[in-house]
């Protein structure tokens, strides 16, 4: 599906051609009384990147989880097939867990949360059965990175593929 819209939830630019094209980019916390905030952009939202502290995952890995499962099940974000990014950021500090040991995670709590909850908009996964992010109707891509060495290549990789020029 394409996408023509360059609305990105993330900081960054896209370099084309030695050119510099801007990529309107709209930041949420995840903080729970900013949630409407996204409601709001997501319509215009070309691909999402999901953050995740890598450092400290163990300690948010559920209240991460029912935000990522919040945005997966929302009907604007299957509907539209956005692309979602989960960006591992930190994982150049030697306590950060990688992102295969995140990504398992996260399915596991989205599988315990999905098999809950009975007012979704949509459903994830089939019933019963050990939930991927590869059977979600958009695509789902897991990469690693650290923003404050400015190791954010996947997250480029990311726009570049999305944003169209």
């Amino acid at each position: 599906m394409e996408q023509n819209n360059d609305t990105f939830v993330l900081h960054s630019e896209l370099e084309r051609k030695s050119q510099i094209k801007p990529v309107h980019v709209v930041d949420v916390p995840g903080h729970a009384g900013l949630k409407p905030k996204l409601d709001e952009v997501l319509p215009q939202a070309a691909g999402i990147v999901f953050a995740v502290d890598a450092q400290d995952f163990l300690s948010t890995m559920q209240i991460v989880a029912e935000y990522l499962y919040d945005i997966l099940t929302k009907a604007t974000v299957v509907k539209k097939r956005i692309h979602v990014l989960i960006f591992c950021n930190k994982t150049d500090k030697v306590t950060a867990h990688s992102k295969e040991f995140i990504k398992k995670q996260l399915e596991k709590e989205i599988k315990a949360i999905s098999s809950a909850d009975i007012t979704d908009e949509v459903k994830l996964g089939n019933p019963g059965k050990t939930f991927y992010f590869s059977q979600c109707q958009n695509r789902v891509t897991v990469a690693e990175g650290a923003g404050l060495t400015g190791d954010v290549s996947a997250v480029e990789q990311f726009i570049r593929e999305y944003v169209k020029a």
